[in-house]
C-alpha cells in the first residue's frame, strides 16, 4: 500500500470512529444522559445547524420531561428552531415549554422567540393577515406581563410594523374598490382605516384616496375638507401636493 493510500485510510478511519460519537436526534434514548444530549445539541448549534440542534434539545423531554435538563432543552429549543426558521417547531416547543415551567426565569424569552416567529413571517402586504394579527397579539400578551423587559423596545417595533402592515393591506382593498369603480366601498374602507389609526406612513395616501372617491360621487364639499385636513395634518407629504392638483384639475378652486 502507497504511503498516501495509508494516509488516507487512516484519517478515514478516525473520521469514521468521531462520526460515530455523534448520534443523530433520531438516535438517541434513554440510554442517553440528558446531560449528554443537551451537549450534542450545543455542539450542533456552535456549528450553525440549528435545526439539528432544536431536534436534539427536543429529545430530552421524550425521554425526561419536567426535569431541570427539560426546561434547558425545551428552552434551546425554541431558539435554535427560531434560528432555523422552523417557525412553526419554535412555537410547538414553545406552547409546551410554556405550559410545564410559566413560572420559569427564562420563561420571558421563550415567549419572546414565540412572538417574533409571528412577526418574521409578516413578509410581503398582499400575504394573508393571520401572522400579523397573531404577532400583535402575542407581543400585545408579552407587554403586560413583562412591562419593564429589556426586549421592550424591539417588542413595541414588531406590534409597529405588523399594524402597519395590517392597515397596508386595508389601503390595497381601498384601491382594488376604485380601480372596480366602486367609490362607495372604497369610502367605507378608508375611512376605517383614519377612524382607527393614529399613527402610520400609510395615513396621506389614506386621505388621498378619500378625497378621489369623495370626488367620484360628487362629495365636494367632503373632498375640500379633506384636503385642508391633510394640509394640516401632512403639510410636507407628496399626498398633499398631489390632493392639491387633484382639487385643482376638478375645478373646484
Amino acid at each position: 500500500m502507497s504511503a498516501l493510500l495509508k494516509i488516507f485510510f487512516r484519517y478515514g478511519v478516525l473520521f469514521l470512529l468521531l462520526g460515530c460519537t455523534n448520534k443523530l436526534p433520531s438516535e438517541i434514548n434513554e440510554s442517553n444522559s440528558p446531560a449528554e444530549i443537551i451537549k450534542l445539541g450545543d455542539e450542533a448549534y456552535e456549528k450553525g445547524y440549528f435545526e439539528r440542534a432544536g431536534d436534539y434539545y427536543f429529545e430530552v423531554n421524550r425521554y425526561f420531561p419536567y426535569t431541570v435538563e427539560d426546561e434547558l432543552g425545551l428552552s434551546k429549543a425554541v431558539e435554535a428552531y427560531y434560528r432555523a426558521k422552523k417557525f412553526e417547531d419554535s412555537r410547538i416547543a414553545a406552547s409546551k415549554f410554556l405550559s410545564l415551567y410559566p413560572e420559569s426565569t427564562k420563561a420571558q424569552k421563550v415567549l419572546f422567540f414565540r412572538s417574533k416567529s409571528f412577526c418574521d413571517e409578516i413578509d410581503i402586504i398582499e400575504r394573508d393577515q393571520a401572522a400579523a394579527r397573531d404577532c400583535i397579539a402575542s407581543f400585545t400578551a408579552f407587554q403586560s406581563l413583562y412591562p419593564k423587559s429589556s426586549f421592550k423596545k424591539e417588542v413595541q417595533r414588531n406590534i409597529f410594523t405588523a399594524r402597519e402592515f395590517l392597515v397596508g393591506q386595508q389601503l390595497n382593498v381601498g384601491r382594488y374598490y376604485l380601480k372596480r369603480n366602486n367609490p362607495t366601498a372604497a369610502m367605507k374602507r378608508l375611512k376605517k382605516i383614519k377612524k382607527s389609526t393614529k399613527v402610520s406612513k400609510f395615513l396621506p395616501e389614506v386621505s388621498y384616496r378619500l378625497i378621489e372617491s369623495f370626488l367620484v360621487v360628487g362629495l365636494f364639499r367632503e373632498a375640500l375638507s379633506e384636503r385642508e385636513y391633510m394640509r394640516k395634518k401632512f403639510p410636507d407629504s407628496s399626498w398633499t401636493g398631489e390632493a392639491d392638483s387633484l382639487i385643482d384639475k376638478s375645478g373646484l378652486n
